[in-house]
């Protein structure tokens, strides 16, 4: 009778360990509805060659708005995967001199400066060219890889140059039933080759972390819960806990009937 009580607390602890891994962003010391400041600015990104840029003039000439119209569709469906394929197809590419090659404004040096300096330079060389024009650009080849244990492996591009590791699982899908938040791996690219560094989304402290927020082309590998083997889920945990609780109650009953 002990080996089975034992062996119910076990249990017990080991559904609490996995419940404690499926929580984002936990404090234990928290006070309930206690209103938390987390301040973290993230980095400037820089733009680097090969950068590709979605640049847009809007403008009362017409023909101007052509040079710069990347396509669209009325249909909603496929809208997505079809404005990534435009913005490919159609976006600057930032060559190796780290210059980018604009209509009607010709090559204009933006590799080192960040997207609200760009915009600032281009705007500047519109107005030479055009009255009341206005100057829209963004960073398009920021691409993500998501691998492991999210509900959407694969690829994708953020349309934000300040997105956080948070908002970009959620982009994936989020974490699936087996996936490990305690252990998720960045790998990410630098001039000199790839580091790595681990995250723990559990840990409240990622807020004022410089690992919070993620750079273009940064592949995200979320590890596998130790138990994913064993292909339970918490349902299944409780379903087990209540049946091994049924059967202690239904054996004692019987030996207490039989005395």
């Amino acid at each position: 009778m002990k080996n089975i009580i034992w062996g119910l607390l076990a249990l017990v602890f080991l559904q609490s360990c996995i419940a404690n891994k499926i929580k984002y962003i936990q404090d234990k010391n928290e006070v309930f509805e206690h209103i938390g400041k987390y301040p973290n600015k993230p980095k400037e990104y820089k733009l680097q060659k090969k950068d590709i840029l979605y640049v847009k003039i809007s403008s009362t000439n017409k023909e101007i708005n052509e040079y710069f119209k990347m396509g669209s569709s009325s249909s909603t469906q496929n809208s997505n995967n079809s404005q990534n394929s435009n913005f490919y197809l159609n976006g600057f590419t930032i060559n190796d001199s780290g210059f980018v090659q604009i209509p009607i404004l010709g090559l204009i040096k933006v590799s080192g400066l960040n997207i609200a300096e760009t915009t600032e330079i281009m705007q500047k060389k519109t107005n030479e060219y055009l009255n009341n024009a206005i100057v829209d650009v963004k960073l398009v080849s920021f691409l993500l890889t998501f691998l492991g244990e999210v509900n959407s492996q694969g690829k994708i591009t953020v349309f934000d140059d300040k997105v956080n590791i948070l908002d970009a699982i959620a982009l994936a899908g989020g974490i699936s039933d087996f996936g490990n938040k305690q252990n998720v791996l960045v790998i990410r690219k630098t001039t000199d080759g790839s580091k790595t560094f681990r995250v723990d989304l559990t840990d409240r402290s990622l807020l004022t972390s410089e690992k919070y927020y993620l750079l273009p082309n940064d592949m995200i590998i979320v590890e596998p819960l130790p138990n994913k083997t064993l292909k339970m889920s918490i349902a299944d945990y409780s379903m087990i806990l209540t049946t091994i609780t049924s059967t202690i109650t239904m054996v004692l009953l019987i030996l207490n009937l039989s005395k």
